[in-house]
């Protein structure tokens, strides 16, 4: 899979003859406005909690995955959700798709599962349902999670906002930290000493951890963390500029089912919130593979 094209950066205009976009995509984007993606994704749950999915606006062909899984619409959590007790979410109009983040309680669990889903919107219809579903003992702090809930995660004043392909980029770059041979550019300091982040609702920057290498407070950088001999599988970004929002769904250490939602302001990371299921190993997400800058 092809990175972000680092060197366009600040060249709005290169970078959109990248993108490739035509007229059909551009009258696309005219539909997809964060009102009408933000409807979509209400109904989307309200469907999803009521477990009937004839009542969601699905386009005839949509496809659901669960953990890169794929599953028949209507059936896996749509069958288990009770309801939702946590919900943040960003919207691409670009893209026309949206993610959310949620913590659910489900029938015979005490305990409460975490549901990350991308859902992608083609003329007001649903075709691409993609979700992260952390269950058990990989459940690490729900309330931790849940003290989240007052964080400032809306929209930007426009001066503290960034370009759609330098928050790709600081977010591709942020899994090439992890990495033996980096191949990145963007520097760690877009992470460091100002940033905090969940992992399955643990916090890993409070200082310490229990691991090889420490971690310091509030830095959300990996560098030195872990030196992996293989960079993550393809990344599959959202970006919401205008929330500062960019979410990548990932392979994690390619074989971890994984979405990584960074919160960014001034161009720099203050927040990330990450979901992926560790128990098993996955050779895929389960979707196409898909061009960084597209």
């Amino acid at each position: 899979m092809k990175r972000v094209l680092r060197s366009t950066l600040f060249g709005g205009f290169v970078w959109f003859l990248a993108l490739g976009i035509n007229t059909a995509a551009i009258a696309q984007t005219d539909k997809c406005t964060r009102e009408n993606l933000n409807s979509i994704t209400d109904k989307f749950f309200s469907a999803f909690e009521a477990h009937n999915p004839t009542s969601a606006p699905l386009a005839s062909n949509v496809r659901y995955t669960e953990n890169g899984i794929e599953v028949p619409v209507g059936k896996g959590v749509w069958e288990t959700v009770i309801k939702t007790t946590f919900k943040r979410g960003m919207v691409d109009t670009l893209k026309c798709g949206t993610h959310t983040q949620t913590v659910m309680e489900e029938k015979d669990n005490p305990k409460p599962i975490l549901y990350g889903v991308r859902l992608k919107v083609e003329e007001n219809k649903i075709s691409e349902i993609e979700a992260i579903i952390v269950r058990g003992e990989q459940v690490l702090d729900v309330p931790a999670i849940l003290a989240t809930k007052d964080q400032d995660w809306d929209i930007l004043p426009p001066e503290q906002r960034s370009s759609r392909l330098a928050m790709m980029a600081v977010a591709d770059d942020y899994f090439e930290l992890f990495v033996k041979d980096k191949k990145r550019i963007v520097s760690d300091l877009a992470y460091s000493g100002f940033c905090d982040r969940w992992e399955n609702g643990a916090i890993t920057t409070k200082g310490g951890m229990n691991q090889d290498v420490p971690m310091p407070r509030h830095d959300c950088s990996p560098e030195g963390f872990a030196d992996m001999t293989e960079t993550h599988g393809p990344r599959r970004f959202l970006v919401d500029e205008e929330k500062g929002i960019v979410v990548a769904y990932v392979l994690f250490n390619n074989m971890w089912p994984d979405f990584h939602m960074f919160r960014m302001n001034n161009g720099l990371v203050v927040w990330i919130q990450a979901y992926f299921e560790y128990g098993k190993g996955y050779k895929t997400l389960g979707w196409p593979d898909e061009p960084a800058y597209k």
